[in-house]
Formats: structure tokens, C-alpha cells, sequence
């Protein structure tokens, strides 16, 4: 029944002559297809629906109302409909409902949009039939034009994460030779690789949302970072930008930013090391520019953000040690002496993360070990956690804690076990750890207690830590004592290192003795909440 009114009423909307009429039954419509629950529903009902009325309806109207109501109905289409069943019957709307010259409307053109963005998601099998309708060099020009050339927001961030998830898309394509042919003739087809290389005639803001695609699409997939670098070389303009703009604060904070993400993977880290210069020209930027220059110190902390994060993925993702030497004994003892000697907090907070960033890493603690600087860094670091502000406490303790992380790959290897002792040693040179630590996971602040307890979970991961806390008076009196955590993260993380300890049930034995070893395995048993039941007497004749 719902069904035949609703095609009465779409069958009524042909004959209509007035807006007045059309709005009336527009609503009518809108109300009928508000109230269907099933995809089902809607599949049964969009065949007989007059489609290319519609879209004429889309293109002749003026009337606002008429044109919201339209976009309306047909958005419950988008949304329920098959991506076959869309290609079909949206096909004349969206294949040039984008184009500049169609002068749709912004509310006409975010629906096209919506379509866009769920054929987009279409499946692997599907792929293949939308990209040989829809996605076509002209539709991607569309696109393109409405990121770069569109002053409302919504419409050129749904273009830009339609462009993206397509490509993306469009990597799961076992074909290679159809996933290249694409690329090269339609994606980034001659027009649209001319639009690509526009960014000299537009301003900042639209130049670096240009220069973000190029490196989101760089990080999608190798093969398409190959075409955007080395065959249509669509990132050298900015990469000239990054090395030409050093009295332009604010836009090189900006290229940092961008040339940050691109260390994310290893091949956009052997791009940057190995063609380009922009290594060497910030390294030296940052190592002989004026320190009185007020504007340099904005940017400071953006070099250092970027030199961790290239020197950390470069250690994890190239997972070697014998490249970037020059690289780490240039930067790490400049970014310790920063560290030893600023008070600078915008410099300690980057600083600090940075080393944790880098010290994570098997290499990364290597490197900062044989750096003789590295103990006087340690030592500052302590004098953090004693008594800094409680932010710098935090990440002070999250810093700590990356240095004494072991990975699971790494946890059979006696050499990271040294050098995280070695670190632990250089921790209690001036003050013993441990003590340190049990007193802040004892305050009532819950944020110190947890970085607190994050470091001894670190801790736990290596055998000689392990015979250390033993031998910390107190320490495994305060780990079974429940009294001294009310709350839930506190006693979930407490529970945590317990069974970090008890993990090798035979190092744990050794080191704690088996009275101890027995406590601790009570504990797991009972769980990270468990509550000690209270012992109530009943005496003759209370209750009378």
C-alpha cells in the first residue's frame, strides 16, 4: 500500500505546473519515504521511479524550497540503494553534476558529493564497473576543481576525501597493469596533472591543501607515490617551497607539517633522504640560525617534531643502524644540550617527547647511550619528575617510560636488557629511581599515578628489573596492598604489572623467592578489582 501511494504521488508530480503544487507533493513524498525502515523497501520502489524528471527538475527549477525537498528524496535513494543501482539511475545527475559549467547549486552539488563518496567505498568486485563509468578523468577534473577552486568548506573537504578514497579504492585492483593504466590516463590525466601543478597561481592556503592530498596520496599506496614523484614530479614545487621560504615563519611551520607525514612511511623516508635536500638544508637551519631571532623560535619546536619523527620511523620502518649516523650525532647531542640547558618550556615539552620518541627504539637507546650528554640529560630528567610543574611531570614520566619499553619482538634479546639497565643505572646516579616512582603512584593525583605505574610496567619487561624491585624495601608490599588504589584505570594498570612480573614464572620465582611468587599469582587469581570480604560478628540480642 505505502508503495503505490508513493508512486500515485511521483506519477502526480509529472502533470504538476506550479511550485506551489510541487512543493505539496514533494512534502507528501518526503513524509511517505521518512517513514520506510528497509533498503528492501526502497530497491522495490526506485525503478518506478521518473528519474530523468527529476534531474530535468534539478537543472530548471529556481525555487529553493522545491530544490531542498529534491535533494532530500533522493539523498534517501543515495543512501539505500546499491552502488549498481545508483550507477544506473543517478548516472545522468553525476556525470556532470560537478562540472563547473553545470551552475548546480551548493545543496545540488554536496548531493552529488554523497553519491560520489559511497560508490567511492564500493567493493573490489564493484571497482572495476565504477571506474569505467564513473571516475573518469572529466569526473575526477570535476573534483579536483571543486577542492581547489570551492570556497565552502564542506565541499572541498567531501571532494578531497572522495579523490583519496577512490585511489584507495582503486589499489585493491589485482590487475596491475589496468590499476597503472588507470592512473596514467585517467586519475592523473593531462588536465588534471596541469591542475595538479597549479599551486603557483594560488594563494597560501589553497597551495598547502593542495600540497596535503599529494602527500596523503603519496602515504595510500607506493605505486602511487612512484606517479606522483617520479613520473609526474607533482610534489617538486613543494619541495621548492620548503627550501625557499626560510623568512616565511608561518608557511615553513606549515611545510613542516607536511614534510612530517611524509616520514610515516618508508618510502616517502627514502624519498626525503635520498631525492631531496631538505634533510641537510632544516638540519642546518636549525643549527646555525640566530637564537635572538623571536620569529626562529616559533619554529624551533616544528624542526625538532620533524627530526623525531624522521629518525624514529626511519629506525622502525628501514630497521637499521648503520645509515643516518652523521644525522643522529648531529641532531640528538644538539636537541640534549637544548634540553640540559633551556628553560624554555615550549622547548622541553617537544624535546622531551622527541627522545621518548626516538628512545623507544632498540637503535634509538643505542645511539643516545653512546652519547655522553646523554647521562647528564637523564639526570635533568629526574629533577623533572622530583619536582616540576605537573605537566612537565607527565611528560617527564612518559618520556622515562619510552626509554625503558621493550617491544615483544625484542624481549628475547639480552641486549636491549642492557641498555635498558644501563639507562636505570644512569637514572640513579643522583637519586634512586624506584623510591621515586613508588612515592608518586602513591600521591592522589591520578594522571601522575598512572605514568607512574607506566614506568614500572616498562620495567618488569627485563629480568634484572625485576631482582631491583625485589630489592626495593617495600615495594611488593605496596603492589599487593588494594588499599592504595580506588581507581579503575589505577587498579587495571596495577594488575597489569603484577602480571608482567609473573609472565616468565621462572625469572619471577628467582627473583622474588617463592612466598612472594605466590602472593603475586593470589593476586591475579583474585583480579584487578577483587575486594577483600569483611568479617561481621553477631552477638545474642542485637537485634532486639
Amino acid at each position: 500500500m505505502q508503495n503505490s501511494n508513493l508512486l500515485r504521488l511521483f506519477e502526480d508530480l509529472l502533470i504538476t505546473t506550479t511550485d506551489t503544487q510541487r512543493i505539496e507533493l514533494l512534502e507528501r513524498i518526503h513524509i511517505e519515504l521518512s517513514s520506510i525502515t528497509s533498503s528492501i523497501q526502497f530497491e522495490q520502489v526506485y525503478q518506478h521511479i521518473p528519474w530523468t524528471f527529476l534531474f530535468d527538475l534539478f537543472r530548471s527549477n529556481k525555487n529553493d524550497e522545491v530544490e531542498r525537498l529534491l535533494c532530500s528524496i533522493s539523498e534517501y535513494f543515495v543512501n539505500n540503494l546499491s552502488i549498481e543501482q545508483i550507477m544506473t539511475n543517478f548516472y545522468p545527475l553525476l556525470n556532470t553534476g560537478l562540472d563547473q559549467q553545470s551552475e548546480f547549486s551548493y545543496r545540488v552539488k554536496l548531493l552529488c558529493l554523497k553519491a560520489f563518496a559511497k560508490l567511492s567505498h564500493c567493493s573490489k568486485s564493484e571497482c572495476f564497473y565504477v571506474i569505467q563509468n564513473l571516475f573518469q578523468h572529466s569526473h575526477i577534473r570535476s573534483l579536483l576543481h571543486l577542492f581547489l577552486d570551492s570556497d565552502q568548506q564542506t565541499l572541498w573537504l567531501k571532494s578531497k576525501e572522495i579523490l583519496e578514497q577512490m585511489i584507495q579504492t582503486v589499489t585493491r585492483i589485482d590487475n596491475i597493469e589496468v590499476f597503472h593504466k588507470y592512473l596514467r590516463e585517467e586519475y592523473f590525466h593531462e588536465e588534471n596533472r596541469q591542475i595538479l601543478l597549479s599551486s603557483k597561481q594560488r594563494n597560501e592556503i589553497v597551495k598547502l591543501r593542495l600540497y596535503e592530498y599529494l602527500i596523503d596520496l603519496c602515504l595510500i599506496d607506493s605505486r602511487i607515490y612512484q606517479h606522483i614523484t617520479e613520473e609526474q614530479h607533482l610534489l617538486d614545487e613543494f619541495l621548492y617551497d620548503c627550501t625557499h621560504s626560510d623568512n616565511d615563519m608561518l608557511y615553513l611551520m606549515n611545510c613542516l607539517e607536511l614534510l612530517t607525514a611524509l616520514t610515516q612511511k618508508s618510502h616517502t623516508l627514502m624519498y626525503l633522504q635520498n631525492k631531496t635536500n631538505v634533510i641537510e638544508h632544516y638540519l642546518q637551519l636549525l643549527l646555525t640560525s640566530n637564537d635572538e631571532n623571536s620569529l626562529y623560535e616559533l619554529v624551533k619546536p616544528g624542526f625538532i617534531k620533524f627530526f623525531g619523527c624522521y629518525l624514529r620511523n626511519y629506525l622502525v620502518l628501514i630497521q637499521t643502524n648503520s645509515s643516518n649516523n652523521q644525522l643522529f650525532e648531529r641532531f640528538l647531542p644538539f636537541l640534549l644540550d637544548l634540553l640540559i640547558q633551556s628553560d624554555n618550556n615550549a622547548y622541553i615539552a617537544i624535546g622531551l617527547d622527541t627522545i621518548g620518541f626516538i628512545g623507544k627504539t632498540l637503535h634509538g637507546k643505542e645511539y643516545m647511550l653512546s652519547i655522553a650528554k646523554f647521562g647528564d640529560f637523564i639526570e635533568k630528567l629526574i629533577q623533572i619528575i622530583r619536582s616540576a610543574q605537573s605537566d612537565f611531570r607527565l611528560r617527564s614520566l612518559a618520556c622515562l617510560a619510552d626509554l625503558f619499553y621493550i617491544s615483544s619482538n625484542d624481549r628475547t634479546s639480552t641486549n636491549i636488557s642492557n641498555l635498558t639497565e644501563q639507562i636505570y643505572r644512569l637514572c640513579n646516579r643522583v637519586f634512586s629511581i624506584l623510591p621515586i616512582l613508588i612515592q608518586i603512584a602513591k600521591q592522589p593525583f591520578v594522571d601522575l599515578r598512572l605514568a607512574a605505574y607506566r614506568c614500572l610496567l616498562e620495567l618488569t619487561r627485563s629480568s634484572w628489573a625485576l631482582n631491583a624491585m625485589n630489592n626495593e624495601p617495600g615495594f611488593i608490599e605496596f603492589l599487593l596492598n588494594r588499599s592504595t588504589e580506588k581507581d579503575k584505570e589505577g587498579k587495571e594498570t596495577k594488575y597489569a604489572i603484577i602480571h608482567s612480573m609473573c609472565e616468565n614464572s621462572e625469572e619471577a620465582k628467582l627473583a622474588f623467592g617463592n612466598v612472594n611468587f605466590l602472593k603475586l599469582r593470589r593476586y591475579l587469581n583474585e583480579g584487578a578489582f577483587y575486594v577483600e570480604p569483611e568479617a561481621n560478628v553477631a552477638f545474642d540480642g542485637s537485634n532486639e
